[in-house]
């Protein structure tokens, strides 16, 4: 089955039957040169940023790189700069927790249609993994209007889709016998593993997986143990909740194309880079009403994947996220450690619920320890960088813990 993303795509852009990489791309470059004159006479942020760039110079992705990056310090340092519509049109603004010593949180808003493209996506993404008559249980955000899990239940119902929204994991008992019976559970990555291990019995037709990084180690062992199709979702709050979405092949995500543009570029030099190379990922909206973004450095890693998908969608897809790049901590001895690494090996090991991880010095690796059994803690060592000294303490560590990262102290 060829992912249902691509036939959206063709519609959106007018395109249809004579979608192809290279239409695709001319429909997304006349995009960027309408949001650029867009953002410039709407938001006083880009009026500044773009008064130099001739936006109808603006032809082929290579052209991009005329246009200054635009970085999250900017977004939260002012955010109503970044705004292009009266207040009264702001139907959502979300507020995201930010780390450094500031904590202040980065505010990014949406107008009543740049949720519903949300929820058409939403819609769209889900029918490779549920269809009429059968029920989604999402496991992550909250019941308040338009948040994540709202617009995913709205989009669902579109497709006559039953949802109930659970929430988070915060008692696994009340999340297990929630769970039974439905269709297709939607959490994190971290959350849905816990249930996985504590409850090897639940069989739901499909899992799918979003808001954080998906380590392959939790991917198969919830396929092992549910027996069942697990998707992975990517997405953020600036690409307005949606982005992109696996198909059956799960080799990349099918893009939000008619809504985005990506580049992958070298995070030193900030040059593009070709299909294959794996780079930081920087974002271009292209129809958002509040709050259009112009080359935003998300700081993901990840590569594009030209070669057409074995679903028989043509289209280039981004392939799986290897992580953020402020994730990586480097240590004293000039070796790095990141929560994605660190994660693909823990989950690994059968009967580990959960861990929260502590790096002391740059130095010293403390690892909390949720499992039914000890670890092997000489091959644990033998996965880490050599000089690093290790550290396991096992206790309780609840499964809802928000974005996973390594605590540096």
């Amino acid at each position: 089955m060829i992912s249902p993303v691509q036939a959206w795509v063709g519609e959106i852009t007018g395109l249809g039957a004579h979608l192809t990489a290279k239409t695709l791309h001319a429909w997304q470059m006349n995009q960027v040169r309408k949001t650029l004159s867009y953002a410039r006479n709407n938001g006083a942020f880009y009026k500044k940023r773009l008064a130099g760039i001739d936006a109808e110079k603006i032809i082929s992705l290579g052209d991009m790189e005329q246009i200054p990056f635009t970085y999250p310090e900017e977004i939260i340092q002012d955010p109503f700069a970044f705004t292009c519509v009266p207040q009264r049109d702001i139907s959502r603004i979300t507020s995201l927790a930010t780390s450094g010593s500031t904590g202040v949180p980065k505010r990014i808003f949406f107008t009543e249609n740049d949720l519903e493209r949300t929820m058409d996506f939403f819609a769209l993404g889900m029918t490779t993994m549920v269809h009429k008559g059968q029920s989604v249980l999402i496991m992550m955000s909250s019941t308040r209007e338009n948040s994540i899990a709202d617009l995913l239940q709205k989009g669902l119902e579109r497709i006559g889709v039953s949802s109930v929204i659970h929430g988070h994991v915060h008692d696994v008992s009340l999340a297990l016998s929630a769970a039974r019976g439905f269709d297709c559970l939607v959490g994190m990555p971290g959350e849905i593993l816990y249930l996985c291990r504590v409850d090897a019995s639940l069989r739901p037709r499909s899992v799918l997986l979003s808001a954080d990084y998906v380590p392959e180690s939790v991917i198969r062992a919830i396929k092992d143990t549910w027996h069942c199709m697990v998707f992975t979702h990517y997405g953020m709050t600036e690409t307005g909740f949606g982005g992109g979405v696996q198909c059956t092949a799960g080799l990349g995500y099918h893009l939000r194309d008619a809504d985005l543009l990506i580049e992958i570029i070298d995070s030193k030099t900030g040059a593009q880079l070709p299909p294959g190379e794996v780079g930081e990922v920087v974002l271009t909206t292209l129809r958002n009403e509040a709050m259009p973004l112009i080359r935003y450095r998300i700081g993901d890693v990840a590569r594009w994947v030209r070669d057409p998908c074995l679903c028989g969608g043509i289209l280039p897809r981004l392939d799986k996220i290897q992580g953020r790049k402020d994730n990586t901590l480097f240590l004293d001895c000039g070796t790095s450690i990141s929560i994605h690494q660190l994660d693909e090996i823990m989950y690994a090991f059968p009967g580990l619920r959960n861990y929260r991880a502590k790096l002391v010095e740059r130095k010293k690796l403390l690892l909390t320890v949720d499992s039914t059994h000890d670890l092997p803690e000489e091959l644990l060592a033998h996965h880490l960088p050599g000089s690093i000294e290790l550290e396991i303490n096992y206790d309780q560590v609840p499964p809802f813990v928000g974005k996973r990262r390594i605590i540096l102290d």
